[in-house]
């Protein structure tokens, strides 16, 4: 985390950047907002598919109980995919 005077700073920068090139500053805030959550999602859903099929395999092998616990995972990351976990300073 920056401190004040460091935020300021970053603030100065920002303002100086967003006076000499509005464009720039333009696509670098947009590019922020497309780029916020595109790979842990699929991430999430490749991991959901891999356990999905995971707890098919273990139906297959006559292992209900495994593939159920399997399943209870997958559907509880599923179920959680749009919590954002934020961290507070003390």
């Amino acid at each position: 985390m920056l401190d004040k005077s460091e935020r300021d700073t970053l603030s100065e920068i920002e303002r100086r950047v967003t006076a000499a090139d509005p464009e720039l500053a333009a696509r670098m805030r947009s590019g922020q907002r497309r780029l916020a959550g595109t790979g842990n999602r699929t991430g999430l859903r490749i991991m959901v598919a891999l356990l999905a099929l995971l707890a098919g395999a273990l139906m297959v092998l006559e292992l209900p109980a495994s593939a159920v616990a399997v399943a209870a995972v997958a559907a509880g990351m599923w179920r959680l995919r749009g919590c954002r976990i934020i961290h507070q300073e003390p």
